[in-house]
C-alpha cells in the first residue's frame, strides 16, 4: 500500500495531456491525499485540474523562463500555503511544436539550445526556485522524470535530448549533499522508452 500524502502539497510540471506521464502522476498523488498543483503551457491544464476535483489547481506557465518559474512557485505557495513535493516532468515536446530529430553533426546552435532549454533548463528553473522554500521548511521531495535516453542509451537523432536527460539525472547531488538527512530527497527516475505527450 502506498503511503498517505494527506497534508502535503505537490507540483507536477508538464501535466497538460490527459494521457501523459505528468497527469498520471498528478492523479496518483491526489489519490494518495496530496493537494496537487499542475502546470502546462496551454489552457487545457484547467481541464486537467477540474478532472482532479476540488482542492487542486492548474496553472499556465512556460517554465523555460526563470521569472515564470518563480511566479509559479509563488502562486502555488499562495494558493496552498506551502510546497512539499516537486515532480519535474516538463519537456520532450511542447503543444504546437514538433520533436527535434537530427544528427549531432547537423544540429544548429539554436536547435541545441532549444532542446536543452525545454528539457533541462525547465527542471533547473523550478527546482532552483523551489529548493530554498524546501530548505526553510526542512522538508522536500524532488522527482525528476528523466529517461533511459541519455543516461543509459542514445539515438543518432536525439543527441541534444539525450544530453538534457542525462543532465536531469544528477542535478541535485551537490546542492542536497550539505543538507541534514531527512530534509530534502531527490529521485531521478528513467521513464520507459516511449513518446508520451506532456
Amino acid at each position: 500500500m502506498l503511503a498517505s500524502l494527506k497534508g502535503r502539497v505537490a507540483l507536477v510540471t508538464g501535466a497538460g495531456s490527459a494521457e501523459g506521464i505528468g497527469f498520471a502522476t498528478a492523479r496518483l498523488l491526489a489519490a494518495q491525499g496530496a493537494s496537487v498543483a499542475i502546470t502546462s503551457t496551454t489552457e487545457r491544464i484547467h481541464e486537467r485540474a477540474a478532472e482532479l476535483g476540488s482542492g487542486h489547481a492548474g496553472f499556465v506557465c512556460d517554465l523555460r523562463s526563470f521569472e515564470n518559474a518563480g511566479r509559479l512557485v509563488a502562486s502555488v505557495i499562495n494558493s496552498f500555503g506551502k510546497f512539499d513535493i516537486l515532480v519535474n516532468n516538463a519537456g520532450m515536446v511542447q503543444t504546437g511544436s514538433k520533436a527535434l530529430s537530427g544528427r549531432f553533426d547537423s544540429l544548429t546552435e539554436s536547435q541545441w539550445d532549444s532542446e536543452i532549454e525545454l528539457n533541462l533548463k525547465t527542471c533547473f528553473n523550478v527546482t532552483r526556485v523551489a529548493l530554498p522554500h524546501m530548505i526553510e521548511k526542512e522538508y522536500g521531495r524532488v522527482v525528476n522524470v528523466s529517461s533511459v535516453t541519455g543516461p543509459v542509451v542514445s539515438d543518432l537523432g536525439m543527441s541534444a535530448y539525450s544530453a538534457a536527460k542525462a543532465g536531469m539525472s544528477r542535478p541535485l547531488r551537490q546542492p542536497t549533499a550539505r543538507m541534514k538527512p531527512g530534509e530534502i530527497h531527490q529521485l531521478a527516475g528513467p521513464e520507459r522508452p516511449r513518446r508520451s505527450p506532456r
